[in-house]
């Protein structure tokens, strides 16, 4: 959830960016009295929308995941998954490093134990 809030943010910036940068390329054209000269400016251009779209598929993508999030009882039901996470994690980490002291000690040689 959280990196899918982080590429929505991430979208949102770098269509408002390509949107810039669209406006400031669409001008160099209209200004632009050499025909020699537009060609690369529209080649940029095209790289420019090009990327916009990128941009938008990826905010569009996540955008209602995000909005889902943002409401009051799915954004509490997050929050207990998170901690639900952390319990299991918590449980996965201890398992990792137990181990075992036998309670009991065996007498090797008769079979016979300590109490």
């Amino acid at each position: 959830m959280d990196e899918c809030h982080n590429l929505n943010s991430m979208a949102a910036k770098g269509i408002s960016t390509e949107e810039k940068r669209q406006q400031d390329l669409l001008h160099e054209i209209e200004f632009q009295n050499n025909s020699k000269k537009r060609g690369p400016l529209c080649t940029k251009l095209h790289h420019c929308r090009a990327e916009r779209r990128r941009y938008k598929d990826i905010f569009e993508e996540t955008d209602e995941i995000v909005k889902f999030f943002r409401e009051p009882q799915h954004k509490r039901t997050l929050e207990q998954l998170r901690q639900l996470l952390g319990k299991v994690r918590k449980v996965e980490k201890y398992h990792e490093n137990r181990y075992y002291i036998p309670r009991l000690k065996e007498d090797s040689e008769h079979g016979q134990k300590d109490s």
